[in-house]
């Protein structure tokens, strides 16, 4: 009885694993697919590190503008404290030079009262060079000033003289041709006159 219990066991278990074996072929057709969708749909770690990646490169952009933003603004400070430093060393440069001249003529005078005298006498030649200068000028524009309203009045009697002969031109041509027409009426009225005397000459020969 024993024996038949055994033989039935190892008989069921040999039975049940061909189906075993038939089941396993199917799950190894799911492994595949199973794979298959695990490499096409992207994995948190994949998104999390795109997102990580997107954001240092948004912080750097920021960055890049920030830094250019700062150099710009100290490019634009330095240029107007240049501009101003150049205005200043240039006003302190004009006055070392007046001091340096008023210097100059005191040691060569001697004193200020003659310095004094000095540049008064400096002054009065400067207008009086001045004084002649724009006299110059001024005659040089009376006379171009002159030269003008000689030449526009030489030309406008030019033309004046050109349209009064142009007139008289005309007037003459026109007594021209109204003594022709006087001479032409005067022609017809005396043609006119003789026929009518023949006319009358020879109705009344007809009579």
């Amino acid at each position: 009885m024993a024996e038949n219990t055994t033989s039935t066991s190892t008989t069921t278990s040999t039975a049940k694993k061909p189906a075993a074996a038939k089941r396993k072929p199917a799950a190894a057709k799911r492994k595949p697919a199973a794979r298959r969708a695990t490499a096409t749909t992207p994995s948190r770690t994949t998104g999390r590190r795109v997102r990580t990646q997107a954001a240092n490169e948004t912080r750097e952009a920021a960055s890049a503008q920030a830094r250019a933003a700062r150099i710009t603004a100290e490019q634009g400070k330095s240029l107007a404290e240049r501009a101003a430093l150049t205005y200043i060393g240039a006003t302190l440069e004009a006055r070392d030079r007046v001091v340096g001249a008023a210097t100059t003529i005191v040691d060569t005078f001697g004193t200020r009262k003659a310095a004094g005298r000095e540049l008064n006498k400096l002054q009065g030649r400067y207008e009086r060079r001045g004084a002649k200068a724009r006299n110059g000028l001024e005659r040089d524009v009376k006379k171009a000033r002159t030269r003008l309203e000689r030449t526009v009045r030489r030309n406008r009697n030019a033309v004046e003289r050109d349209a009064e002969r142009r007139s008289n031109v005309v007037t003459e041509q026109l007594a021209g041709v109204s003594s022709r027409v006087e001479g032409v009426a005067q022609v017809g009225l005396a043609t006119a006159t003789r026929v009518g005397t023949i006319a009358r000459e020879r109705v009344t020969a007809l009579v």
